[in-house]
Order: C-alpha cells, then structure tokens, then sequence
C-alpha cells in the first residue's frame, strides 16, 4: 500500500517502521506526554527515552533558551545561565 501511495504522488519512498519513527518524533516534537506516546506505539515510557532522547534533549536546551531570551520582555535583568551558574 505504501509502494503504491509512493509511486502515485511526489512523497519520498518511506518504510512502514520509517513512518512510525517519524509519527513518534512529530508526537514529540508538538509536546505529547511520552507515556501517552509509548502506549500508542506498544512500547513503554523507558524504551522512548532511549530510542528518542536526544529529541528530548534539543527539546529541553529549545526551552532553556526560550525562556532566557523572553525574560527581559517580563523585566528580568539576568537569564538563566546566570541563574543556573550560582547555584
């Protein structure tokens, strides 16, 4: 069914275990909650954590990084690196 899906329109060749890894990070990426997500794909929570960490990762630096350039719109003058190094 995915060969002839493939073949018909201009998306690229993709396996069906390429389409459950995509459909997992895309869950990732938008938020979903990683025990929702591991019980939708028939795995648990530790093995998504291994497979997808370094997602998970990038997500969490995104957020650091987020929230440090939107401190000084809330009238902070220090961003959290400054925060995280004294502690």
């Amino acid at each position: 069914m995915v060969d002839r899906i493939t073949k018909r329109t201009l998306i690229p060749k993709i396996t069906l275990h390429g389409l459950r890894h995509t459909h997992c990070t895309i869950l990732l990426l938008q938020g979903m909650n990683v025990k929702v997500i591991s019980e939708r794909l028939g795995n648990t929570p530790d093995m998504i954590y291994k497979v997808y960490g370094h997602i998970l990762k990038e997500m969490e630096m995104e957020s650091i990084s987020l929230f440090s350039n939107n401190l000084p719109m809330a009238g902070a003058r220090n961003g959290t690196n400054k925060y995280i190094q004294r502690q």
